[in-house]
């Protein structure tokens, strides 16, 4: 039903995945200026969406939580010192099986579920379930693209 989106999705994660490969805790934490986000809160912000799309996909999911995952990547987060974030591995790991789980879901959920109003209220117009699973999507891939520019920053800091 969603194939593109299953594909997409097992793309974006085969390429995060990739880019966190060699880098050190120090080179995730990086943020070339205050303004910027560093590779693992990207990563830690796109894992926390993913529980949204599990959510949307099955409104009576449990959601498999980690301490201060809200406070630490969620919608309107401030940033906190580096010692108050998890490791890359974790994160990493949670954002995986999240990925994993969505694809299951995308298998079960049904039309009548993609094309109700979402709960979720995401700017000035209605969406629907399916509306709002694509531009999570969307949203996911914006922050990949992020981390790529953070991963090159890394290794160009780290042969310099």
């Amino acid at each position: 039903m969603l194939i593109e989106l299953q594909k997409g999705l097992l793309l974006n994660t085969r390429k995060i995945v990739k880019f966190a490969e060699g880098l050190s805790q120090e080179e995730v934490l990086f943020r070339p200026y205050d303004a910027v986000n560093s590779f693992l809160w990207n990563l830690g912000h796109a894992t926390y969406v993913r529980n949204t799309m599990i959510k949307i996909l099955n409104p009576t999911a449990k959601l498999d939580v980690y301490e201060n995952e809200k406070e630490l990547f969620g919608n309107g987060s401030s940033l906190q010192g580096n010692e108050a974030y998890p490791a890359l591995s974790f994160i990493l790991e949670q954002f995986v099986k999240r990925g994993e789980e969505i694809n299951v879901l995308i298998e079960t959920v049904s039309v009548e579920q993609l094309q109700q109003e979402s709960s979720i209220k995401i700017g000035p117009d209605p969406r629907t379930n399916e509306a709002l699973l694509w531009f999570f999507y969307n949203h996911e891939t914006e922050h990949l693209g992020e981390m790529k520019i953070l991963k090159n920053l890394a290794n160009r800091l780290r042969n310099a």
